[in-house]
């Protein structure tokens, strides 16, 4: 026993060099094979119909609530729709109230529109005319009073909260009138555009001194918005608004994708948890980029952790040549931060082999789908072949960029030449069909040789549509 004591330390340092086993993470990795395989097949059920977050739910509901009769109050719970509570918040002029008018009639929720309400306080009439912010202290009090309605309806609160005092006190309501905030949008447009659009939305509304109150009402909203945003920094979702009316089918349906609604699902509104398979120039960056911006999750790229932990002034590694044990740490850590339980992920390049698959099993980070980027070997050649990478932003680029700064300081990295690509992509063929294995109930393809915006349609349409195991879960599917 002795020896076996002193010689651990250079056994697990002979390990860390090897390829870990699979069965060293979790705790299955110390039970005897009946035990594993029931473990196993025991947290596949179980997360094929998302067991884990019903009751998660469940308990959320009845610690707030607190009833008499907890089974009875079970049994109505399961039988309703959770409700939403959803908040939009965006500078003058980006049709905001459009949206959440919008939403409110969609998920059939109450429109909280605080911007009206305050306009309908007689009291307020030439402070607001004026272009300045009402009191922190009325704002609120109005707003808690709505949301008491709507408690058993759920809510889009329009244009709140303003400030970081709103911001606090919307939490602290939330706790009080026993329901959760489920979703921070933010909508973001160019300066130009906000001034814009907002004149010719007062106008005749506003006096002479009409532009003083647009640029006023401009200047406020900069002032707290970065406040708030920090206040919401693991949970807010920029959307950015870049049109005029002729976007706003667009925006709204990127408003929808962000809030992860899915009717009589066991988890209605569990976060999407997306992992994006393909060999090295396959699009697959570019495509976890835009999945990004559309759902609102979190963009884990491996090769960026990479470039973190090696530091400036390192030869960069690909993350095939990465050990399972490494990559596994690194995923591991950041999928377990708070802005990822709270958005969701979706992840660039992971897992690659059978070892990583498994890690993501037995960490509990299972990815609701997985999907694999299909392109020709000859296309990934020619992408990589004219791949030049900004080595101060490790941006890659695949066209000159406008910038002649960053065109001076582009370089080809030495593992895109054509024969390391070759190995590359040849590392990727081989591991591929295990990781497909290990994920075939949420694995799916999409051909990936064609321009960017197809293939993300049909990456979005893996996505967005159920699977069979999700549809049984409506009562009215039939199933």
């Amino acid at each position: 026993k002795g020896i076996c004591l002193a010689l651990a330390p250079f056994a697990l340092h002979l390990l860390s060099k090897m390829v870990t086993p699979v069965q060293t993470w979790g705790a299955l990795g110390n039970m005897v094979p009946e035990q594993k395989e029931f473990g196993a097949e025991t947290a596949a059920y179980l997360e094929s119909y998302e067991v884990h977050d019903l009751f998660a739910h469940l308990l959320r509901q009845v610690l707030v609530e607190r009833p008499e009769n907890p089974i009875k109050f079970f049994q109505e719970c399961l039988k309703e729709q959770p409700k939403l509570c959803i908040c939009i918040m965006g500078p003058p002029g980006v049709n905001r109230s459009k949206y959440c008018q919008q939403v409110a009639a969609d998920y059939k929720l109450k429109h909280v529109h605080v911007g009206k309400l305050l306009r309908a306080r007689k009291e307020l009439k030439d402070q607001i005319s004026g272009g300045e912010l009402v009191a922190d202290d009325v704002v609120i009090e109005l707003v808690k009073d709505e949301l008491r309605k709507a408690k058993h309806t759920g809510w889009v609160l329009d244009g709140f909260p303003r400030t970081k005092v709103q911001a606090l006190s919307l939490v602290a309501a939330s706790k009080e009138l026993g329901t959760s905030l489920d979703t921070v949008l933010m909508l973001h447009s160019g300066e130009d555009l906000a001034r814009q659009n907002f004149a010719a939305k007062v106008e005749g509304e506003l006096g002479a001194d009409k532009g003083d109150v647009i640029e006023m009402r401009l200047q406020q909203y900069k002032r707290h918005v970065l406040t708030i945003s920090e206040f919401f920094k693991n949970s807010v979702r920029r959307i950015e608004v870049h049109g005029g009316d002729h976007e706003q089918e667009s925006v709204y349906k990127t408003i929808c994708s962000n809030l992860h609604y899915r009717g009589f699902s066991n988890a209605p509104l569990r976060m999407h948890r997306i992992c994006v398979l393909g060999p090295c120039a396959s699009g697959r960056t570019t495509q976890c980029s835009m999945l990004s911006k559309r759902l609102g999750v979190v963009h884990v790229d491996l090769a960026t952790l990479l470039r973190e932990k090696q530091g400036e002034g390192k030869e960069e590694v690909p993350p095939e040549f990465v050990g399972d044990e490494e990559a596994c740490a690194l995923i591991g850590s950041r999928l377990r931060q708070t802005d990822c339980v709270r958005k969701g992920w979706v992840l660039d390049g992971f897992p690659k082999t059978r070892a990583q698959a498994e890690f993501l099993r037995q960490a509990h980070l299972w990815p609701s789908r997985v999907i694999q980027l299909q392109v020709a070997d000859a296309v990934v050649e020619t992408r990589a072949s004219s791949r030049r990478v900004d080595p101060v932003t490790g941006i890659a680029y695949y066209t000159n960029p406008n910038s002649v700064a960053i065109r001076q300081r582009l370089i080809q990295c030495p593992h895109d030449q054509p024969e390391k690509v070759r190995v590359r992509v040849a590392l990727f063929g081989e591991n591929i069909q295990q990781v497909a294995d290990s994920w075939k109930r949420v694995f799916s393809c999409v051909l990936a040789d064609g321009q960017p915006e197809d293939v993300a349609a049909g990456v979005l349409e893996r996505v967005s549509n159920p699977l069979q195991s999700e549809i049984a879960q409506d009562p009215n599917s039939g199933l």
